[in-house]
């Protein structure tokens, strides 16, 4: 059943061309120009959202706000603001807006496809799966020409999809050259993608970028139930776990860090918290786990894997604390999108010394990206800011020592020296730390009670006496009670 849609605006063309994008889009869409038609239309039927202009009149945005908060209480209202002076000189403030239950405020100049972002930010699982239109069947393979960057990428033998497909999916055929083998609405054909991967040898298939928060929303649910189910292997969940986690990361990095982006990061933290803490064989799979692809995604989701192990040895570890490492260890290198074009793929051994000294500048870029954003807490922040500080104090950005280095600050610095470690020098994660463990300069970058931890991720828990404490001299962020 297609989501309805009301669209309040006194701009009869802007309601039209609204109107006609969203219908393609497969929503249901009703279209007023004042603010008492908006209110009878309300009273008269259920909407998934409501688009309204500031201008309204006759009765005003604020009036029908009014309305909404008394009558409606979780219904989804975006305010458009035609002019951004009206922000600027305190005309409308977004505080006064949200506390009158808007859910978004979308400033003029923008395309008609912003407004179906920021919708789609605010569909649950159920709301997405419901609006697909159905088929019996599957459709018919159709070739398309889209520009490659059009495109994000999937291991075949990693897709999972419910009865009704919820994307189109593709498979490259070359350079910008794409099939569409599965439509929208199709119910889902095991049999279709065997043809390929077995017949064709196909290794991956495709979706298109804005079909990425879709991706996400589905896997992190498909997550949550595998890791759940005590019958399926860790591997598996681990496997899972990665490629939802690489795709947001790679959304966030993408299209950047919005309020949507961070609430599906939250259901992705939490998938990760229930993984290291109830998968007593999951040092199984650290001790050998070599699934990766030497990608900036793929990097950080290893980083958070064992940054999260790790905390997990810890006596003082917590559902909150480990979130928060997690959500920090997905956005640690996000100062890197602020750095020139030359350094992406670049590696440090391989820059000038001028080039490093701009390198060494991406942890305070990323804290002014996430900064100002309010529904990222502090700890976050910090240890953003702080993930290549050394216990030592040979870190950087400020060259920090000893106990002013946040602990888990310095457990990301350890886990990110650790992946780099792994995949540059293609080894496997156990001769990765004694790779480290060999460095006795190297080791002096973590407080020695990280690296004594950070080897018993490898070990059977069951053989471990948890009775070890930090020492007086760490700090620890965010969260000093044990899990349940």
């Amino acid at each position: 059943m297609a989501l309805k849609l009301l669209i309040v605006d006194p701009d009869e063309t802007w309601n039209s061309k609204s109107k006609a994008y969203f219908v393609e889009q497969m929503y249901e869409v009703t279209t007023v120009v004042n603010g008492k038609e908006a209110q009878l239309a309300m009273y008269n039927d259920k909407f998934f959202a409501v688009i309204m202009n500031y201008a309204t009149e006759n009765h005003s945005c604020m009036q029908v706000l009014k309305f909404i908060k008394t009558n409606y209480t979780s219904q989804r209202v975006i305010i458009v603001v035609n002019d951004r002076q009206l922000i600027d000189n305190g005309v409308i403030t977004e505080e006064k807006l949200l506390k009158l239950g808007v859910t978004e405020v979308a400033v003029r100049p923008f395309e008609v496809p912003y407004l179906k972002e920021l919708l789609e930010g605010h569909q649950s699982l159920s709301d997405l799966m419901s609006s697909v239109p159905k088929k019996e069947g599957v459709s018919e393979e159709k070739e398309v020409s889209m520009t490659d960057e059009s495109f994000s990428k999937i291991r075949i033998d990693e897709f999972y999809s419910s009865q009704a497909v919820l994307f189109d999916i593709y498979i490259k055929l070359s350079d910008n050259k794409y099939l569409k083998i599965l439509h929208t609405g199709d119910t889902f054909s095991k049999e279709r993608l065997d043809k390929y991967k077995n017949e064709k040898k196909v290794e991956s298939l495709y979706f298109h970028n804005n079909d990425r928060r879709k991706f996400i929303q589905y896997n992190n649910f498909l997550t949550k139930k595998l890791i759940d189910n005590k019958n399926v292997p860790a591997y598996n969940k681990v496997n899972v776990l990665k490629n939802v986690t690489e795709k947001y990361i790679e959304e966030a990095f993408t299209v950047g860090i919005k309020p949507q982006v961070i609430e599906q990061g939250k259901e992705v933290c939490e998938n990760v918290f229930q993984l290291v803490e109830s998968q007593s064989d999951l040092y199984n799979v650290l001790r050998s786990y070599q699934n990766f692809d030497p990608t900036a995604y793929s990097h950080a989701f290893l980083v958070t894997l064992y940054t999260t192990a790790i905390i997990k040895q810890f006596e003082w570890q917590s559902k909150a604390t480990i979130e928060t490492a997690a959500m920090a260890c997905m956005f640690h290198d996000i100062g890197k999108t602020k750095l020139p074009p030359e350094f992406v793929g670049l590696s440090t051994k391989d820059m000038t010394p001028e080039q490093f000294e701009v390198y060494k500048k991406h942890p305070e870029l990323g804290f002014e990206i996430v900064e100002n954003i309010r529904t990222l807490n502090n700890s976050v922040k910090q240890i953003i800011l702080q993930h290549h500080e050394a216990f030592d104090g040979t870190g950087f950005p400020f060259g920090k020592k000893g106990s002013k280095v946040l602990t888990l600050a310095n457990i990301v610095c350890l886990a990110d020296d650790f992946v780099h470690i792994m995949i540059d020098h293609k080894l496997q994660p156990t001769e990765a730390l004694k790779k480290i463990l060999m460095n006795k300069e190297g080791v002096k970058r973590y407080n020695s009670i990280l690296i004594e931890k950070f080897i018993k991720v490898f070990v059977d828990p069951d053989k471990i006496n948890k009775d070890t404490v930090l020492p007086s001299n760490s700090r620890i962020v965010n969260g000093s009670k044990k899990a349940s």
